[in-house]
């Protein structure tokens, strides 16, 4: 298991939060970065780790929305250059591309997803165990690399399980199993919007079950479904 001796997170929502709080109980030192005082205070104050002011760790990861991630991770490429850098964001292909275009140093760059959260998002609704026995996707170029071993023991540090995917395969895979699900579940939550109360209170568990995660956070949804169209699409069609 290659060694982590110092982690950034670049993000302190539900994601970035859960992973200081599950490395923080490992004992490793975690500095968090973000541009939300109020999220970064709550996350220092859960315990997650500690402000990020002169920092020098070994793995960074972007925890940020998918449209801010690959200029995230250029840039802590840039600012860490002995570092790995990885990320959580639900799209793969297009991050890397865009980070191609950046001439970003992608030999250090290793593309990761937690298959793991909640309906409520913020440094609020972290968990520490959030991740234990969940899927991890692993995404590198090269599975053979310090970069790639580094990722794949952070996964196992916080209970995960590493699954081992190329970009392409992830894009499609996390379509069907995750972009559609919710697709389909903010589609039918609309369709209740215009209905009779009446009609809706016979709805059961069924109901409740299918529209759960329409309560997710709408501006990522969108951004994550405008890059990943093109691996979406032809599950919508056949729907």
């Amino acid at each position: 298991m290659s060694e982590i001796t110092g982690v950034k997170i670049v993000g302190a929502g539900l994601i970035g939060t859960s992973i200081g709080l599950g490395l923080r109980r490992k004992q490793i030192p975690v500095w968090l970065e973000d541009n939300s005082s109020t999220n970064l205070r709550l996350a220092v104050e859960y315990g997650a780790g500690s402000e990020a002011i002169e920092s020098e760790p070994d793995l960074v990861i972007v925890c940020l929305p998918p449209d801010k991630t690959a200029a995230q991770i250029a840039q802590e490429l840039e600012r860490h250059p002995k570092a790995t850098v990885t990320d959580v964001a639900s799209v793969k292909g297009a991050i890397l591309e865009e980070l191609k275009k950046l001439s970003s140093d992608t030999d250090r760059y290793v593309g990761g997803h937690p298959m793991a959260g909640r309906e409520r998002g913020g440094a609020i609704a972290a968990q520490a165990d959030l991740f234990f026995s969940r899927p991890w996707i692993i995404c590198a170029e090269d599975e053979n690399s310090e970069s790639f071993y580094k990722v794949r023991s952070l996964v196992r540090m916080l209970g995960a399980t590493p699954i081992e995917l190329d970009y392409s395969e992830h894009d499609r895979a996390v379509a069907l199993t995750s972009h559609l699900p919710q697709l389909l579940s903010s589609i039918l939550a609309s369709e209740l919007l215009d209905q009779e109360q009446q009609d809706i209170e016979l709805g059961g568990q069924g109901l409740r079950d299918m529209t759960r995660i329409a309560a997710s956070n709408p501006d990522l949804w969108t951004q994550i479904i405008s890059k990943t169209s093109q691996s979406l699409a032809p599950f919508v069609r056949s729907v």
